[in-house]
């Protein structure tokens, strides 16, 4: 049998197929938890768990913070990830912060107390402009407080915040160049990007950390577009795991909205991070 109508042959029973168990209530019900055990293998597969000693964080902090004089964190609730930063760096170093809720970020002032000369922490939520958005502040500071409605915990409160862009910050601060971005906002991080593209289109960030997850699917956002849009100002994007950072082919995966982190590496930062570039994903 010539291949081509063999191909042929197989698709047109595996159309069939598709269309025997699409009119099945039992057909479709096995499917659709067959796609959820499915999808939690490639969730799987992208994620090495939240914790930064395990999942890669620390180690890019220890690789580049020593480097680096000046960071930004979007999202940086009571400062952890800020200080694990601030101790890898050199102590010309100095870093903003941005954290919406008033609780969360008085902490931050408070377990960052030791390097005040060296920090600035803003109150305000980050995104594609500015002007005023909902935070859903969750008690206790709580790491899932987000701007994205139905995502935080039924507990959150909502607070009218001020929102502004990363753009808008720097040329009032007149910052030149940022080594290191990091943003975590639970599903606002595409919008985060887009509010800082005049400086990512002009290389004045070298390196960007941001988390993906489920709440991108409810904020619009897609990994897909965030990729094209760090690609087309130049950067290199990576997936980060416990060894390092994997080179990933979007295209047989496609969007699974589950938690990772992903880095943007500029040309003019290659060689920093080459110990830790691993295989293809």
């Amino acid at each position: 049998m010539d291949k081509d109508v063999e191909l042929n042959a197989i698709a047109g029973m595996l159309g069939r197929l598709h269309k025997i168990l699409g009119e099945s209530d039992l057909g479709t019900y096995v499917v659709v938890k067959v796609r959820n055990q499915c999808d939690a293998v490639v969730r799987a597969r992208f994620s090495d768990g939240p914790i930064a000693e395990r999942n890669g964080e620390l180690l890019l902090i220890r690789t580049v913070a020593p480097h680096a004089r000046y960071f930004v964190d979007v999202g940086a609730n009571v400062g952890a990830w800020a200080k694990s930063f601030l101790e890898a760096m050199a102590l010309s170093g100095s870093g903003l912060l941005f954290e919406p809720s008033p609780e969360t970020a008085s902490r931050a002032r408070v377990a960052l107390r030791n390097y005040a000369p060296r920090i600035e922490v803003v109150e305000a939520a980050v995104g594609e402009e500015s002007g005023k958005i909902r935070f859903f502040a969750e008690p206790q500071c709580g790491e899932t407080s987000s701007v994205v409605s139905g995502f935080s915990h039924q507990s959150a409160v909502a607070l009218n915040v001020r929102m502004t862009t990363l753009d808008r910050e720097f040329e009032a601060r007149a910052v030149e160049y940022v080594d290191v971005l990091k943003v975590d906002v639970e599903g606002f991080d595409l919008k985060v990007l887009k509010g800082a593209k005049h400086a990512l289109k002009e290389g004045r960030i070298g390196i960007v950390q941001f988390e993906y997850n489920a709440p991108w699917a409810m904020a619009g956002s897609t990994l897909a577009e965030a990729i094209s849009l760090l690609e087309s100002c130049g950067y290199t994007v990576f997936l980060l795991k416990a060894d390092g950072l994997h080179g990933l082919n979007y295209r047989p995966y496609g969007e699974y909205f589950g938690y990772s982190n992903y880095v943007a590496v500029s040309g003019k930062c290659n060689a920093m991070v080459a110990a830790l570039i691993r295989d293809l994903m």
